[in-house]
């Protein structure tokens, strides 16, 4: 058996949301509780507040704005390296070019 760490989400059916949309946006509102809305015993939804709404958007558009710049600097590391390598392989052919030449 999983020991819960967070006391469970009041549910509320989608019915009951439907007769008294007004006080159950009211009751959130006000006491800051979170309810999960449920049809035919099935979650589908969550009610919370705006604060915590904005909340969740802001982290999940930070977490993308991150893995975006990480996404980014992988690429240009991949770039730097591609880089590194052309100059090593074009060195080595003029360092050949020059013994080569110098050579005869």
């Amino acid at each position: 058996m999983t020991e819960q760490i967070f006391p469970p989400v009041p549910e509320i059916t989608i019915e009951t949301l439907r007769r008294s949309l007004g006080a159950c946006l009211d009751e959130v509102r006000l006491s800051g509780q979170q309810r999960i809305v449920m049809r035919r015993g099935r979650p589908v939804a969550g009610l919370v507040t705006v604060t915590e709404a904005r909340a969740l958007w802001t982290l999940d558009h930070e977490s993308a704005v991150y893995s975006e710049w990480r996404m980014r600097e992988r690429l240009d590391t991949l770039a730097r390296r591609r880089d590194a390598v052309t100059r090593q392989a074009e060195a080595e052919r003029r360092a050949a070019f020059e013994r080569g030449v110098l050579g005869r």
